[in-house]
């Protein structure tokens, strides 16, 4: 932990500019523009809390042009690290299981399939191309299902920290369109990269806010069955 702390304290970059701190909140506020939000809720002492999980995992994604960070997260972590303000919320208003279930199945699935594409949990593993066919069409679903997933998890008047939340999974979903992106346009600058695939993201969130529930599960009923294929075909 103070090998953490002490990686943290020489990362200000990373804390205070860019991906986390002043470049994550202008990010969040952009988002939820563009998802038709115009006024976050004010916050409470809970909600500044709660804001805490979501920056942690903006801060330590491995986005480029910020320096190397010697310390990953793995695709689980982030998982719960983001999605902590919906599951407190969903535990403070006693929310249904199969309400809960119907929200959170779809990225599981999509999770499930970013794994198996990628061969590891860890998320700089996302930022590898798979090299097989299978794996490719794999990874490109999984992104889509994950992208697609998002809009049901955000609620209809969100806090900062719901917003931060939904940036985390959104710049989650964007490293295997990065990954995609730097293979076809090897010369491209990594910035350029990393704001065409967020780019790519943000209208895919936007899109399939707009379409019924049913796309999302079709998204993520498509990963699951890629899933499956990459799991038993031969090595």
């Amino acid at each position: 932990m103070s090998e953490l702390l002490g990686a943290l304290g020489n990362a200000w970059l990373r804390l205070l500019l860019y991906p986390g701190g002043l470049s994550a909140m202008l990010a969040a506020f952009i988002l939820m523009r563009l998802r038709g939000v115009r006024h976050l809720k004010r916050p409470t002492s809970a909600g500044l809390l709660d804001l805490l999980p979501p920056l942690c995992v903006i801060t330590l994604l491995p986005l480029a042009p910020a320096a190397p960070f010697p310390y990953g997260l793995d695709l689980l972590t982030a998982m719960l690290l983001l999605l902590w303000p919906a599951l407190r919320r969903a535990a403070t208003e006693r929310a249904e299981p199969q309400s809960l279930a119907a929200q959170y199945i779809p990225m599981a699935l999509a999770a499930l399939n970013l794994a198996s594409a990628a061969n590891t949990l860890e998320l700089s593993g996302l930022l590898r191309w798979p090299p097989e066919p299978a794996r490719q069409v794999a990874f490109v679903l999984g992104a889509g299902a994950w992208i697609a997933a998002v809009p049901r998890l955000v609620p209809p008047h969100p806090e900062l920290a719901s917003a931060c939340s939904a940036l985390g999974l959104l710049l989650i979903g964007t490293l295997p369109l990065i990954a995609g992106i730097s293979v076809i346009a090897a010369a491209t600058p990594a910035w350029l990269v990393v704001a065409a695939a967020m780019a790519l993201a943000t209208a895919g969130i936007v899109g399939f806010q707009r379409l019924p529930a049913q796309w999302t599960y079709l998204w993520a009923g498509a990963a699951l069955i890629a899933a499956g294929g990459v799991m038993i075909a031969p090595r």
